[in-house]
């Protein structure tokens, strides 16, 4: 006999999401799921929307239509964009990057 898997609820989840400043839209109809054990990159060009997102992803700001589901306890991190380069900063970030993974996962 098999049984079937039963999928994992989404950690994070944005569904129909339209959000933007002073009449401006700046993200219009966005879904997104993010499944456990994953990496999600938001890449794209300047003005497009990411800094919007992780504001919406991190409960900053509210999104005007759809709705966003953010697993309770869900850990998120983030690499900023800026335009000089700290050399002090006191990781690398293979190491920022790994700060995020679980202890056995380490590698």
């Amino acid at each position: 006999m098999t049984i079937p898997r039963v999928p994992a609820a989404f950690l994070v989840e944005l569904h129909d999401v339209g959000f933007g400043y002073d009449r401006q839209p700046v993200l219009d109809s966005v879904t997104l799921n993010v499944a456990a054990g994953t990496f999600t990159g938001v890449v794209g060009p300047s003005g497009s929307g990411k800094t919007s997102l992780l504001r919406l992803l991190l409960g900053k700001v509210q999104p005007q239509r759809g709705h966003v589901n953010i697993r309770r306890g869900l850990t998120m991190a983030y690499v900023p964009q800026l335009e000089t380069v700290n050399w002090n900063f006191p990781v690398t970030v293979a190491e920022c990057v790994l700060m995020s993974r679980p202890q056995g996962l380490r590698s």
